[in-house]
């Protein structure tokens, strides 16, 4: 697999664009806020605000589905305004679009793709496109609801899709919103939330991002500048269960990174981004992970790179923005290698990774 990334789109909370998003990253900037409606009592009688990374006031005032279209739409914005792509109906008849989300969790939503097996449809990819404003069809738009392992798995659909010429580019947008009062009751419930009491935690954040993907050639032809190339992609075949051990899925976690790394190369070195979020049980895995990628991985030459520091915890937008944040140090120049490594766990227990090279890099090992 090797995907030309042509366009780049980002709403976050450290900024409305890519160029605003990666720049704060890369400064370690970040703007926490108390999010209002909801509080937690760590101790008793003493209730505490939630503070989390709220994307204003960009999505304010929108839940679940709506925020998720709010997110995206910007995130498209972002990438139209930076790439000025055609707007004539054959480039659009050509485009397919892959919507990213959450896992829907009854729980955390209140609904499920069991009881409302077309609500993504219904209420996330019909108004997004209404939003988009292009004549892209409705018939080449799906969605994903697989988390912050979603980009993998739409990687995955993407190549099958433009190695079968059946489409010319993938865009894919992904969206997530940890920060209404139900998601946080949720979250409380589960006693994942960072409070002062409660150290170890995840601090709600929220994001869009917008990726547009194409054979190297297509891009060629199109004389498109290229971000970053997909050079490799690798997915768990399935979620591993909550129950098994941490050892389990941090196993899973390096495998797939050994099969994203050329065969018989050097250990890698360059960036490597991984969703940590502040949660035990995550860094649990990827410290897994890091015994068994001691071969395969030069550590003490690589740039760790963890967006949450910033963003809060994004889901499913946590992968498509670690590319952009990647493909950004690219370009700039302070990246660490000319390769890097994204690297996902999601809630269920699937992980994922993926290899992107620096544009103007040779292919291959």
């Amino acid at each position: 697999m090797r995907l030309a990334v042509t366009g780049l789109g980002l709403v976050t909370a450290v900024g409305h664009g890519v160029v605003g998003s990666c720049a704060a990253l890369r400064a370690g900037a970040s703007r926490p806020h108390p999010l209002p409606g909801f509080v937690t009592d760590d101790e008793p009688g003493e209730s505490v605000p939630v503070t989390g990374h709220p994307v204003v006031p960009f999505a304010e005032g929108f839940f679940q589905t709506g925020a998720w279209v709010r997110l995206a739409s910007g995130a498209f914005e972002d990438l139209l305004h930076a790439t000025e792509l055609p707007t004539h109906v054959d480039f659009w008849r050509r485009t397919c679009l892959m919507a990213l989300a959450p896992l829907v969790d009854e729980e955390r939503f209140g609904w499920s793709l069991a009881s409302c097996p077309e609500a993504l449809r219904d209420a996330y990819v019909r108004p997004l496109l209404s939003l988009m404003d292009v004549p892209l069809p409705e018939e080449n738009a799906r969605a994903l609801a697989l988390g912050s392992c979603g980009l993998a798995e739409a990687a995955t659909q993407a190549w099958a899709l433009l190695s079968g010429r059946r489409v010319d580019r993938v865009l894919v947008l992904a969206a997530d919103s940890f920060v209404d009062p139900v998601c946080l009751a949720w979250l409380a419930l589960h006693r994942r939330l960072k409070s002062p009491q409660r150290q170890v935690g995840l601090m709600p954040g929220e994001a869009g991002a917008a990726l547009l993907v194409e054979t190297p050639g297509a891009a060629r032809a199109r004389a498109a500048p290229v971000a970053a190339h997909l050079e490799a992609v690798a997915v768990s075949p399935h979620d591993i269960s909550a129950a098994s051990a941490l050892a389990h899925r941090g196993r899973a976690l390096a495998n797939a990174v050994k099969r994203v790394l050329p065969e018989g190369a050097a250990p890698f070195r360059g960036d490597v981004l991984v969703d940590l979020n502040g949660e035990e049980w995550k860094a649990q895995v990827w410290g897994h992970a890091n015994v068994l990628l001691q071969q395969d991985v030069d550590f003490p030459r690589c740039r760790l790179v963890l967006p949450a520091d910033s963003l809060g915890e994004t889901g499913a937008a946590s992968a498509p923005l670690a590319v952009a944040a990647a493909a950004w140090g690219f370009r700039r120049g302070h990246a660490a290698g000319e390769r890097a490594l994204v690297c996902s766990i999601s809630d269920a227990g699937r992980v994922s990774a993926l290899l992107l090279g620096r544009a103007d890099a040779p292919s291959g090992p």
